[in-house]
């Protein structure tokens, strides 16, 4: 009986597969805007667009797929605007300890080793005046599920992209796997900021992370990361001294399929 049904089995998956696929590559057909490949980047003013599927590398069975399971379409009248993130991944990646594939993502600045053109005046944590972010997305998931992550590197060196000394990360949308990795983190504390919004903190040895305390989304408005970072000071978490270059917007995938659409993002710093 078994090999009788093994051929509805096969077909039942190829279905699956094909309704998924469907499903992503439909929207791409009729999208107007520029898609760019796996590591191809999008400047315009002081932002970028990057697609890093980087545990993908790592993995012998995913090597080759690693490269076209992520994609960002750009709007280049309105970028960093109107963009759009997607992933495609069967299975949550092995071994890596985060628990995640890569980093699709928007850029302000020099966020890791960006291009010059890019480029935006480096300060030291206390000589910033301004640091926030505006920003409202939405997403669409057929299957699986990806975090979403605004963060920055602080550096010891601004010309050195390998000289960080710590990573600033606030979740806006926390699958299960993401909470249990901020959770088990060492807890730094609970941070309300200037909205009333709590926070959960935690640090994972140079990586600190902010996670809504009540798990939800936070799916437009904005974060004042000063105010954020003034607070991690107090904690003795940031230095003082090191060096802000940037600043990324965009989505970890864990496994599945789904899109988000960044409506708007925008950036403030002096």
């Amino acid at each position: 009986m078994a090999r009788r049904r093994w051929p509805w089995v096969v077909l039942a998956i190829l279905v699956v597969l094909a309704l998924i696929v469907g499903a992503v590559a439909l929207p791409i057909l009729s999208d107007p805007r520029v898609r760019l490949g796996d590591r191809q980047s999008y400047e315009k003013g002081h932002y970028t667009a990057f697609a890093q599927p980087w545990a993908g590398a790592t993995d012998a069975v995913l090597k080759v797929w690693s490269t076209q399971a992520d994609r960002i379409s750009v709007d280049p009248a309105n970028f960093p605007a109107n963009s759009e993130i997607g992933w495609l991944w069967p299975w949550a990646p092995r071994g890596v300890a985060v628990g995640v594939w890569g980093y699709n993502f928007l850029s302000f600045g020099q966020y890791d080793g960006g291009s010059d053109d890019v480029a935006i005046t480096p300060r030291r944590v206390r000589d910033i005046q301004q640091l926030r972010q505006s920003f409202d997305w939405s997403r669409s998931v057929q299957l699986g599920d990806a975090n979403l992550l605004t963060e920055f590197y602080l550096r010891s060196n601004p010309a050195d992209s390998e000289s960080k000394l710590v990573e600033i990360g606030w979740f806006l949308h926390t699958p299960a796997k993401t909470r249990n990795f901020v959770e088990n983190g060492r807890q730094i504390g609970i941070f309300t900021d200037g909205q009333k919004r709590q926070w959960r903190v935690s640090i994972d040895e140079k990586y600190c992370t902010l996670m809504p305390l009540d798990g939800g989304d936070v799916p437009s408005g904005s974060i004042d990361m000063l105010e954020a970072v003034r607070w991690l000071q107090a904690k003795n978490v940031v230095p003082a001294d090191a060096w802000f270059t940037g600043v990324a917007f965009g989505v970890e995938p864990i496994w599945g399929a789904g899109t988000v659409q960044v409506k708007r993002w925008a950036v403030d710093y002096r």
